[in-house]
């Protein structure tokens, strides 16, 4: 049992090349959202091999995180601001993901000797990318003849994998740095939850990459 959260640490990255994978071996035929979720799975997945490679070499990490963060919102705001048109919401995402961007800028310290995450930022992070996923799940009750569709919609699954992960991550995330401090054992089994959850996220994105692109059907035209 001891060995389950370490094994959960390690095995975090295959969904993640696994989502790589799908999305490259489709690449011809996905849509703009999925492209943009592409490029955010191809991020990731550097991220997460450049913080193995350092965490293995005994360098610390965390530095990384505010940057992996702003990177995830761009894309993800990206996807919204595409999958939300024309709503007023998608007109104020530029600025919303422009403010991050320069208030995570202005906190950064490229120090990479500081273990310390930026649990204001994460915690910012975290109620933007749920209020896109509020704002699209609203629209589509509000759609109820598409509601038999959504399965059929990658942004579907996105959205229902972001909102379990960031819903259940909002505390771990302001919790952060005092996790750090609690004994190994704890913090290796709260984070080994932290990588179930971001495997399941990935799942989820895989899913959405391998599904064709949903295009609406045109409107019938009736003959009189």
């Amino acid at each position: 049992m001891d060995a389950l959260p370490y094994f959960l640490l390690h095995f975090a990255v295959v969904p993640v090349a696994a989502a790589v994978a799908v999305g490259l071996g489709r690449f011809r035929r996905l849509g703009t959202t999925q492209r943009y979720l592409l490029a955010l799975c191809l991020l990731a997945l550097l991220m997460e091999v450049i913080s193995r490679v350092l965490a293995y070499y005994k360098q610390p990490n965390l530095f990384l995180a505010p940057v992996d963060a702003v990177i995830e919102l761009v894309l993800l705001g990206l996807i919204y601001r595409r999958e939300l048109r024309p709503a007023g919401i998608s007109r104020l995402i530029p600025w919303l993901l422009g403010g991050f961007v320069l208030g995570s800028a202005l906190a950064y310290s490229p120090s990479a000797d500081k273990p310390q995450f930026s649990p204001v930022q994460h915690f910012i992070e975290c109620l933007l990318v749920l209020a896109f996923v509020g704002f699209y799940f609203h629209r589509e009750l509000n759609r109820r003849h598409n509601i038999g569709r959504l399965e059929c919609e990658p942004i579907f699954w996105i959205s229902t994998g972001l909102l379990l992960y960031f819903l259940s991550n909002m505390l771990l995330f302001l919790a952060s740095n005092y996790l750090l401090t609690l004994s190994k054992e704890m913090n290796v089994q709260v984070w080994a939850a932290h990588a179930l959850l971001y495997m399941f996220l990935n799942v989820m994105y895989a899913l959405a990459l391998w599904l064709p692109e949903h295009r609406p059907a045109p409107p019938q035209v009736t003959q009189s």
